[in-house]
Protein backbone atom coordinates (compact mmCIF):
# COMPACT_ATOMS: atom_id res chain seq x y z
CA UNK A 1 0.00 0.00 0.00
CA UNK A 2 2.81 2.40 1.16
CA UNK A 3 4.82 1.68 -2.66
CA UNK A 4 1.34 2.34 -4.73
CA UNK A 5 0.22 5.80 -2.58
CA UNK A 6 3.94 6.92 -3.87
CA UNK A 7 2.69 6.34 -7.51
CA UNK A 8 -0.03 7.59 -6.75
CA UNK A 9 1.12 11.06 -5.46
CA UNK A 10 3.70 11.39 -8.47
CA UNK A 11 2.39 14.19 -10.52
CA UNK A 12 0.19 13.57 -13.51
CA UNK A 13 2.93 14.33 -16.18
CA UNK A 14 5.17 11.78 -14.22
CA UNK A 15 2.58 8.55 -14.32
CA UNK A 16 0.64 9.42 -11.32
CA UNK A 17 -2.94 10.72 -10.48
CA UNK A 18 -1.64 14.02 -8.12
CA UNK A 19 -3.75 13.05 -5.23
CA UNK A 20 -2.82 12.90 -1.84
CA UNK A 21 -2.58 9.68 0.17
CA UNK A 22 -3.51 8.47 4.10
CA UNK A 23 -2.97 5.11 5.38
CA UNK A 24 -3.48 3.65 8.53
CA UNK A 25 0.03 1.58 9.72
CA UNK A 26 0.20 -1.85 11.87
CA UNK A 27 3.65 -2.92 11.52
CA UNK A 28 6.23 0.21 12.28
CA UNK A 29 9.25 -1.24 10.46
CA UNK A 30 7.40 -2.10 7.27
CA UNK A 31 6.51 1.88 6.89
CA UNK A 32 9.99 2.80 8.09
CA UNK A 33 11.13 1.05 5.12
CA UNK A 34 8.53 1.56 2.58
CA UNK A 35 7.85 5.47 3.50
CA UNK A 36 4.87 6.10 2.18
CA UNK A 37 3.57 9.55 1.70
CA UNK A 38 1.52 9.87 5.17
CA UNK A 39 0.73 7.06 7.50
CA UNK A 40 -0.63 7.27 11.10
CA UNK A 41 1.10 4.18 13.13
CA UNK A 42 -1.02 2.43 15.43
CA UNK A 43 -0.41 0.22 18.38
CA UNK A 44 -2.97 -2.36 17.73
CA UNK A 45 -2.80 -5.86 16.77
CA UNK A 46 -3.39 -7.29 13.71
CA UNK A 47 -6.67 -7.30 12.22
CA UNK A 48 -7.88 -4.03 14.62
CA UNK A 49 -6.41 -1.50 12.68
CA UNK A 50 -9.16 1.03 14.20
CA UNK A 51 -8.84 -0.44 17.36
CA UNK A 52 -10.57 -2.68 19.92
CA UNK A 53 -13.91 -4.15 19.00
CA UNK A 54 -17.17 -2.22 20.76
CA UNK A 55 -14.85 1.56 20.92
CA UNK A 56 -16.68 3.43 18.24
CA UNK A 57 -14.77 6.40 20.26
CA UNK A 58 -11.30 4.91 19.30
CA UNK A 59 -12.19 3.75 15.87
CA UNK A 60 -13.76 7.26 14.63
CA UNK A 61 -10.76 9.13 16.30
CA UNK A 62 -8.07 6.38 14.14
CA UNK A 63 -10.15 7.65 11.07
CA UNK A 64 -10.14 11.07 11.95
CA UNK A 65 -6.48 11.14 12.84
CA UNK A 66 -5.53 8.93 9.55
CA UNK A 67 -7.91 11.41 7.26
CA UNK A 68 -5.96 14.93 9.14
CA UNK A 69 -2.50 13.29 7.83
CA UNK A 70 -3.37 15.16 4.29
CA UNK A 71 -2.76 18.32 5.56
CA UNK A 72 1.11 17.71 6.21
CA UNK A 73 2.51 19.75 4.09
CA UNK A 74 5.66 17.35 4.04
CA UNK A 75 6.08 13.32 2.76
CA UNK A 76 7.01 10.77 4.19
CA UNK A 77 5.48 11.34 7.31
CA UNK A 78 4.69 8.70 9.69
CA UNK A 79 2.92 9.76 12.87
CA UNK A 80 2.73 7.60 16.17
CA UNK A 81 -1.21 7.37 17.48
CA UNK A 82 -0.75 8.31 20.84
CA UNK A 83 -1.57 4.85 22.89
CA UNK A 84 -4.65 4.36 24.67
CA UNK A 85 -5.10 5.00 28.34
CA UNK A 86 -5.82 2.20 30.47
CA UNK A 87 -8.26 3.44 32.83
CA UNK A 88 -10.25 4.42 29.65
CA UNK A 89 -10.66 0.89 28.99
CA UNK A 90 -13.85 -0.47 30.70
CA UNK A 91 -12.96 -3.51 33.07
CA UNK A 92 -13.79 -6.85 31.51
CA UNK A 93 -13.56 -10.06 33.06
CA UNK A 94 -11.37 -12.49 30.60
CA UNK A 95 -12.62 -13.91 27.84
CA UNK A 96 -14.15 -17.53 27.46
CA UNK A 97 -15.86 -19.79 25.60
CA UNK A 98 -19.38 -19.77 25.74
CA UNK A 99 -19.82 -23.41 25.73
CA UNK A 100 -18.19 -25.95 27.90
CA UNK A 101 -17.17 -28.77 25.68
CA UNK A 102 -17.36 -32.80 27.86
CA UNK A 103 -13.79 -33.80 28.54
CA UNK A 104 -12.79 -36.17 26.31
CA UNK A 105 -9.84 -38.09 24.26
CA UNK A 106 -9.52 -38.48 20.90
CA UNK A 107 -10.58 -41.55 19.73
CA UNK A 108 -8.77 -43.37 16.67
CA UNK A 109 -12.53 -44.75 15.61
CA UNK A 110 -13.47 -42.27 12.90
CA UNK A 111 -17.19 -42.91 14.06
CA UNK A 112 -16.39 -42.11 17.41
CA UNK A 113 -14.58 -39.28 16.86
CA UNK A 114 -17.26 -38.22 14.22
CA UNK A 115 -20.13 -38.32 16.90
CA UNK A 116 -17.68 -36.18 19.28
CA UNK A 117 -17.35 -33.23 16.77
CA UNK A 118 -21.16 -33.91 15.70
CA UNK A 119 -21.93 -32.99 19.69
CA UNK A 120 -19.03 -30.34 19.99
CA UNK A 121 -20.60 -28.28 16.96
CA UNK A 122 -24.32 -29.11 18.06
CA UNK A 123 -22.99 -27.37 21.28
CA UNK A 124 -21.85 -24.27 19.41
CA UNK A 125 -24.91 -23.69 16.84
CA UNK A 126 -27.14 -21.87 19.40
CA UNK A 127 -24.48 -19.25 19.72
CA UNK A 128 -23.43 -19.46 15.81
CA UNK A 129 -26.62 -18.65 14.83
CA UNK A 130 -26.71 -15.39 17.55
CA UNK A 131 -24.13 -14.01 15.94
CA UNK A 132 -25.22 -14.40 12.68
CA UNK A 133 -28.41 -13.09 13.80
CA UNK A 134 -26.92 -9.83 15.06
CA UNK A 135 -24.16 -9.40 12.55
CA UNK A 136 -26.36 -10.46 9.56
CA UNK A 137 -23.39 -12.26 7.78
CA UNK A 138 -20.86 -15.02 8.34
CA UNK A 139 -17.83 -15.94 6.63
CA UNK A 140 -18.17 -19.98 6.60
CA UNK A 141 -18.55 -20.16 2.45
CA UNK A 142 -14.94 -20.79 1.29
CA UNK A 143 -15.73 -24.43 0.43
CA UNK A 144 -18.64 -23.84 -1.31
CA UNK A 145 -21.35 -24.79 1.11
CA UNK A 146 -22.86 -23.20 4.40
CA UNK A 147 -23.06 -23.44 7.59
CA UNK A 148 -25.87 -26.35 7.55
CA UNK A 149 -22.37 -28.61 5.77
CA UNK A 150 -20.10 -28.22 8.75
CA UNK A 151 -21.09 -31.79 9.48
CA UNK A 152 -20.00 -32.87 6.43
CA UNK A 153 -16.76 -31.11 6.11
CA UNK A 154 -15.99 -32.74 9.75
CA UNK A 155 -16.44 -35.82 8.26
CA UNK A 156 -14.24 -35.02 5.09
CA UNK A 157 -11.39 -33.89 7.67
CA UNK A 158 -11.71 -37.13 9.79
CA UNK A 159 -11.60 -39.68 7.03
CA UNK A 160 -8.55 -37.86 5.85
CA UNK A 161 -6.89 -37.78 9.34
CA UNK A 162 -7.61 -41.73 9.29
CA UNK A 163 -6.08 -42.94 5.81
CA UNK A 164 -5.83 -39.86 3.85
CA UNK A 165 -9.02 -40.65 2.35
CA UNK A 166 -9.15 -38.16 -0.74
CA UNK A 167 -12.83 -38.51 -1.81
CA UNK A 168 -14.70 -35.22 -2.78
CA UNK A 169 -18.55 -35.32 -1.89
CA UNK A 170 -20.76 -33.74 -4.44
CA UNK A 171 -20.91 -29.82 -4.20
CA UNK A 172 -17.37 -28.92 -3.65
CA UNK A 173 -15.64 -26.90 -6.76
CA UNK A 174 -11.85 -28.06 -5.25
CA UNK A 175 -10.14 -31.50 -5.13
CA UNK A 176 -8.52 -33.22 -2.74
CA UNK A 177 -6.13 -32.01 -1.01
CA UNK A 178 -6.44 -28.29 -1.74
CA UNK A 179 -10.19 -28.81 -0.61
CA UNK A 180 -8.37 -29.12 2.91
CA UNK A 181 -7.66 -25.38 2.83
CA UNK A 182 -11.54 -24.31 2.74
CA UNK A 183 -12.82 -27.10 4.58
CA UNK A 184 -10.61 -25.95 7.39
CA UNK A 185 -11.23 -22.32 6.73
CA UNK A 186 -15.11 -22.81 7.24
CA UNK A 187 -14.61 -24.73 9.73
CA UNK A 188 -12.16 -22.26 12.11
CA UNK A 189 -14.87 -19.17 10.71
CA UNK A 190 -17.90 -21.07 12.01
CA UNK A 191 -16.60 -22.30 15.38
CA UNK A 192 -14.72 -18.82 16.30
CA UNK A 193 -17.62 -16.95 15.46
CA UNK A 194 -19.91 -19.13 17.70
CA UNK A 195 -17.25 -18.60 20.26
CA UNK A 196 -17.20 -14.65 20.09
CA UNK A 197 -21.33 -13.98 19.98
CA UNK A 198 -21.84 -14.21 23.77
CA UNK A 199 -23.00 -10.60 24.83
CA UNK A 200 -22.23 -8.89 27.05
CA UNK A 201 -18.09 -10.21 27.53
CA UNK A 202 -14.83 -9.08 26.25
CA UNK A 203 -14.01 -9.60 22.46
CA UNK A 204 -11.15 -12.34 22.88
CA UNK A 205 -7.71 -11.42 21.25
CA UNK A 206 -6.64 -13.34 17.95
CA UNK A 207 -3.92 -14.87 20.05
CA UNK A 208 -6.89 -16.10 23.03
CA UNK A 209 -9.21 -17.60 19.70
CA UNK A 210 -6.59 -19.69 18.14
CA UNK A 211 -5.21 -21.47 21.36
CA UNK A 212 -8.48 -22.29 22.52
CA UNK A 213 -9.55 -23.74 18.70
CA UNK A 214 -6.40 -25.48 18.39
CA UNK A 215 -5.69 -27.06 21.96
CA UNK A 216 -8.95 -27.22 23.80
CA UNK A 217 -11.61 -28.06 21.01
CA UNK A 218 -11.96 -31.73 20.02
CA UNK A 219 -11.78 -30.11 15.83
CA UNK A 220 -8.29 -28.58 16.93
CA UNK A 221 -7.12 -32.25 17.27
CA UNK A 222 -8.22 -33.42 14.27
CA UNK A 223 -6.49 -30.43 12.45
CA UNK A 224 -3.30 -31.51 13.85
CA UNK A 225 -3.88 -35.34 12.51
CA UNK A 226 -4.91 -33.50 9.06
CA UNK A 227 -1.72 -31.69 9.30
CA UNK A 228 0.36 -34.94 10.38
CA UNK A 229 -0.94 -36.99 7.18
CA UNK A 230 -0.33 -34.23 4.74
CA UNK A 231 3.65 -33.86 6.52
CA UNK A 232 3.92 -37.43 6.24
CA UNK A 233 3.15 -37.61 2.33
CA UNK A 234 5.74 -34.91 1.72
CA UNK A 235 8.93 -35.99 4.16
CA UNK A 236 8.11 -39.60 2.24
CA UNK A 237 9.10 -37.60 -1.05
CA UNK A 238 11.66 -35.63 0.23
CA UNK A 239 13.17 -38.94 1.38
CA UNK A 240 13.14 -40.63 -1.58
CA UNK A 241 14.52 -37.69 -3.41
CA UNK A 242 17.97 -37.22 -1.08
CA UNK A 243 17.51 -35.10 0.97
CA UNK A 244 18.89 -34.67 4.18
CA UNK A 245 16.77 -34.65 7.44
CA UNK A 246 17.84 -31.10 8.01
CA UNK A 247 16.78 -29.86 4.59
CA UNK A 248 13.41 -31.72 5.22
CA UNK A 249 13.21 -29.83 8.75
CA UNK A 250 14.00 -26.43 6.59
CA UNK A 251 12.15 -26.98 4.10
CA UNK A 252 8.98 -27.95 5.74
CA UNK A 253 9.08 -25.54 8.54
CA UNK A 254 9.62 -28.54 11.15
CA UNK A 255 11.08 -28.59 14.29
CA UNK A 256 15.06 -29.42 14.49
CA UNK A 257 15.04 -32.83 14.69
CA UNK A 258 11.26 -33.80 13.39
CA UNK A 259 12.00 -35.38 10.16
CA UNK A 260 14.85 -37.82 12.07
CA UNK A 261 12.88 -38.63 14.95
CA UNK A 262 9.63 -39.55 12.32
CA UNK A 263 11.46 -41.02 8.88
CA UNK A 264 11.34 -44.48 10.26
CA UNK A 265 7.63 -44.57 11.20
CA UNK A 266 6.64 -42.81 8.09
CA UNK A 267 8.62 -44.98 5.84
CA UNK A 268 7.03 -48.33 8.12
CA UNK A 269 3.35 -46.64 8.18
CA UNK A 270 3.48 -43.86 6.48
CA UNK A 271 -0.64 -43.40 6.90
CA UNK A 272 -0.92 -41.91 3.14
CA UNK A 273 -2.57 -42.44 0.01
CA UNK A 274 -1.25 -43.20 -3.28
CA UNK A 275 -3.66 -40.20 -4.47
CA UNK A 276 -2.02 -38.03 -1.55
CA UNK A 277 1.60 -38.84 -2.65
CA UNK A 278 1.29 -37.91 -6.56
CA UNK A 279 -0.12 -34.82 -4.79
CA UNK A 280 3.02 -34.22 -2.87
CA UNK A 281 5.31 -35.14 -5.69
CA UNK A 282 4.16 -32.78 -8.15
CA UNK A 283 4.34 -30.38 -5.78
CA UNK A 284 7.86 -31.16 -5.29
CA UNK A 285 8.83 -30.09 -8.61
CA UNK A 286 6.56 -27.17 -8.69
CA UNK A 287 8.75 -26.08 -5.98
CA UNK A 288 5.24 -25.75 -3.36
CA UNK A 289 6.13 -28.37 -1.43
CA UNK A 290 4.79 -28.21 1.79
CA UNK A 291 2.00 -25.71 1.04
CA UNK A 292 -1.28 -27.44 2.69
CA UNK A 293 0.64 -28.39 5.76
CA UNK A 294 1.35 -25.23 6.62
CA UNK A 295 -2.26 -23.62 5.74
CA UNK A 296 -3.78 -26.10 8.21
CA UNK A 297 -1.93 -25.36 11.50
CA UNK A 298 -0.33 -22.57 12.20
CA UNK A 299 3.48 -22.66 13.43
CA UNK A 300 2.62 -20.75 16.60
CA UNK A 301 0.05 -23.25 17.43
CA UNK A 302 2.37 -26.00 16.14
CA UNK A 303 4.84 -24.86 18.83
CA UNK A 304 2.09 -24.78 21.59
CA UNK A 305 1.05 -28.09 21.27
CA UNK A 306 4.48 -29.57 21.19
CA UNK A 307 5.31 -27.55 24.81
CA UNK A 308 1.98 -28.94 26.33
CA UNK A 309 2.87 -32.49 25.17
CA UNK A 310 6.20 -32.25 26.46
CA UNK A 311 4.96 -30.95 30.07
CA UNK A 312 2.54 -33.36 29.83
CA UNK A 313 5.08 -36.49 30.10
Amino acid sequence: MGVLSQYIERAVSEGGAGIATVQVSLIRPVSEAVRPPRALWVPFPLGRPLGPPNRPDVQIDVLRQTLGLVDQPAAPALVDYPDIIEDDIPDEEGWSCPVIFPTAEPHTESDSLKAQLRRETQLLRPWFDEGLRRRGRTTVGTSGKGPDSIGEMLGVLVNFSADADMEVPDGYAHPMPQLLRYLTADIRAFYFEAATSKPGVPFPSPEDLEEWFFLETMVGDVFYQVRERLVSADILVLLANGLEDDEIDSLLVLMAGTTAQTADEVVRKPGISRDLLKVSVEDFYADLVGRFARSIVPIAMRDRRHERIRQAK
